[in-house]
């Protein structure tokens, strides 16, 4: 995926997190950083990961324990943006964990590494309707642009349900 489709939900799931009278921008902003924080992974080679390392791209990062562990770090670290901790540490990791399975959707890589440490074998869907996008700087190329159009087209919905405008309060006029 080239990210977009992460985009997409980390911003449908702050707003509906935040709700008609939450903290609509710090959500959106916590929830998006939640659903893309696992390609963090990608500078793991640079930082000394040798081959076969699980901090490589698609490795410990996108697994179900770290999704856990980052939703339980965003309760305690930001409270519950006006709701419950336990009910923003549930979406939380959810929306973390959202980032591995929908990299396992995709048609090409080596695979997710969903159950680490537990089981570091890297792992597909079975079935994989999203196409794979260039890492880095590729995302500009031919395959990249029509990687980012198809996830524009998937991932609509999740883009403007979470990018729509809010009900402003109505303010109501006095005459005297």
């Amino acid at each position: 995926m080239a990210s977009l489709g992460h985009v997409a939900v980390g911003l449908a799931a702050g707003r509906l997190h935040a709700g008609a009278d939450g903290p609509r921008v710090a959500s959106a902003l916590l929830f998006v950083f939640l659903a893309t924080f696992p390609d963090a992974d990608v500078l793991a080679r640079g930082l000394g990961a040798g081959p076969g390392s699980p901090w490589l791209h698609r490795g410990a990062l996108h697994s179900l324990l770290v999704a856990a562990l980052a939703g339980a770090a965003a309760a305690a670290m930001a409270g519950g943006l006006g709701r419950s901790r336990l009910r923003l540490a549930i979406a939380a990791a959810a929306v973390s964990a959202s980032h591995g399975l929908l990299d396992a959707l995709t048609d090409g890589g080596r695979g997710v590494a969903l159950l680490w440490p537990w089981n570091a074998e890297r792992m597909f869907a079975a079935i994989r309707p999203i196409p794979v996008a260039p890492i880095g700087l590729g995302v500009a190329s031919g395959w990249g642009l029509r990687v980012l159009g198809w996830e524009v087209a998937a991932f609509l919905p999740l883009l403007v349900y979470g990018l729509w405008p809010g009900r402003r309060a109505s303010r109501a006029v006095t005459l005297r």
